[in-house]
């Protein structure tokens, strides 16, 4: 049996993806550790809802739906508000984040209670935003870690539950088939296959939890099931500590340098406007070459050291006490 050690590496899908997505990019954000000020309105919907769908799942079959809904929008304008956001939208503030606005939130709350009603009433919440690690086989003191955000029994399965909202929209169905049918290939994904699948060795698959966030349609969700083969899962691990060798690759290079030799950390430029918007280190991008080590970050950016301890809660991993929270040497 082993645990995670402060002192150990540790990735997520988060930074895989950073690095994926652009070298240049994972370097500024997970080696320089540097952050641009203020978050974007689709991540704090996203981690508010999250917020809500925590209280909704745990205690979905002991209150009332007018308590549940309650709970649950104090509980999303709590994460709101931590992101700086304002609890009461003016005229212009409300025609900028529309729809993603807490006012639309408490109508998707609503109907979502209705529509899960048979979930929450029926299901067994066996945890809410549980950490795991787990770890790369081929790959010394390094872990792959994450948060599960529910783990349910339902009808005989242990599905983990991944909420996920979108503002695009089809008429028929609510969600676009592209967008329904990406999951089905998403390396996140099958690092929560691999992840639970070691905390519950009857793990059935992933439920993406999805949920519409549209200005006038407010009761759209769907629950897509996601299973892969073992092999595909495995294909996936291998991928992941290739990825991990590059990355330290890089690393190495820069703190044997002292700034970014030929080579290392490269820009991919076809990244710089994706589907999530501009890249947020775009106008660093686009003023410099090269970094030293221990350079202070630009104007318009902070330092903030990402810590899967403090973040993701790992060290509940390691104060557990519970046999199924250990992870297999």
């Amino acid at each position: 049996m082993s645990l995670p050690h402060e002192t150990d590496s540790f990735f997520d899908n988060t930074r895989l993806s950073a690095y994926k997505d652009c070298p240049r990019k994972y370097f500024l954000r997970h080696v320089m550790h540097w952050r641009g000020e203020g978050i974007a309105t689709p991540l704090a919907f996203g981690g508010a809802w999250h917020a809500a769908m925590d209280i909704v799942w745990k205690y979905g079959a002991t209150l009332t739906p007018d308590e549940l809904q309650t709970a649950a929008m104090a509980n999303f304008l709590e994460k709101w508000t931590e992101e700086g956001l304002p609890a009461e939208l003016d005229v212009d503030q409300t025609q900028a984040y529309t729809p993603r606005t807490p006012s639309i939130a408490a109508e998707m709350v609503a109907n979502y209670i209705e529509d899960r009603a048979r979930y929450l009433q029926g299901s067994e919440v066996i945890a809410v935003e549980q950490p795991f690690a787990v770890p790369l086989p081929n790959m010394p003191a390094t872990w792959y870690v994450g948060r599960l955000d529910k783990m349910i029994g339902w009808q005989g399965q242990t599905l983990a539950l991944e909420h996920k909202t979108t503002a695009l929209y089809r008429k028929e169905g609510y969600f676009p088939m592209d967008w329904v049918q990406s999951w089905y290939n998403d390396a996140q994904v099958k690092g929560y296959e691999y992840g639970a699948g070691l905390y519950y060795p009857k793990f059935d698959g992933v439920w993406i939890d999805g949920a519409l966030c549209h200005k006038t349609v407010h009761n759209g969700f769907k629950f897509i099931p996601v299973h892969h083969s073992v092999d595909l899962v495995v294909e996936w691990l291998h991928d992941a500590e290739q990825w991990v060798e590059r990355i330290n690759r890089d690393t190495i290079l820069f703190e044997q340098y002292g700034h970014l030799a030929p080579g290392t950390f490269p820009k991919n430029e076809n990244s710089c406007f994706g589907k999530y918007g501009v890249c947020p280190y775009l106008d660093v991008c686009r003023t410099r070459a090269d970094v030293d080590k221990g350079e202070a970050p630009p104007i318009g950016y902070i330092v903030e050291v990402w810590n899967p301890f403090e973040t993701l809660g790992l060290s509940e991993i390691i104060h557990a006490e519970e046999a199924t929270t250990a992870i297999p040497a």
